[in-house]
């Protein structure tokens, strides 16, 4: 799938949920009443601009090259999530465990594009340590909120781990693109390319190898062409 392609729809659907809560909030607004089927489409329009803009920051942390294991999984707990968001909003479900598992779904799904969109700042080697300790430690801030869910903990203890490790995801949130402008004064601008700047870099590449071989394959045509007439000629 290209690039356009793969922006296309996520935009699609921010724009069109954008214009619904505006719409929607002027009408509440100005109407001076509400109901429970405004408020239900209100908050549909949310989570689908929500889930929009999550599917956008998992696509801009896609690489040219490689699998983009945690920009697709991204992707995927982003509908899923969603999904599990209307069928709670419009479903009427009362199951105590579709809510844990709607809750510990939205966790992991912010984590994982928390980790996205840090990746997008890329780190010369030295720095790259604080990129894998960071998504670690988002990662395991989110297993800890999703057992506190599940197994309905309520320790001081766990509450103080959890408010020390948020302090320092917000710490690693704010370091890394500091880190990665530091990198540019001393890395070649290649090394430190973006995601989207490093597969605008590989399309390009792409055609300039198709035009090469497109001009190969005419120097081969001319001269066959040329041995010909040299041939023909007495």
């Amino acid at each position: 799938m290209s690039r356009a392609n793969s922006l296309k729809w996520p935009l699609i659907l921010l724009a069109v949920a954008v214009v619904f809560v505006t719409l929607s909030g002027v009408k509440i607004v100005l109407a001076n009443n509400s109901n429970a089927l405004d408020i239900r489409f209100v908050f549909t329009a949310v989570i689908v601009a929500i889930a929009s803009l999550c599917g956008l920051a998992c696509d801009l942390s896609k690489m040219p090259l490689g699998l983009n294991l945690l920009p697709k999984a991204g992707s995927a707990l982003t509908i899923v999530t969603a999904a599990l968001l209307l069928g709670l909003l419009w479903g009427e479900i009362v199951s105590e465990i579709y809510y844990k598992i709607t809750v510990c779904s939205v966790i992991v799904q912010f984590a994982t594009v928390h980790v996205c969109l840090l990746s997008i700042a890329k780190l010369v080697g030295k720095y790259r340590w604080v990129y894998i300790i960071g998504s670690q430690v988002i990662f395991g801030l989110a297993t800890i909120l999703c057992a506190i869910v599940v197994f309905e903990i309520n320790s001081p203890e766990i509450v103080r781990t959890v408010a020390a490790m948020t302090i320092l995801v917000a710490a690693i949130t704010l370091i890394i693109p500091i880190l990665h402008r530091l990198g540019k004064l001393k890395a070649s601008k290649e090394e430190l390319l973006m995601p989207i700047d490093a597969r605008n870099v590989a399309v390009i590449d792409g055609q300039i190898l198709q035009l090469e071989k497109r001009i190969a394959t005419l120097k081969r045509i001319k001269e066959k062409i040329a041995g010909e007439d040299s041939a023909e000629s007495p």
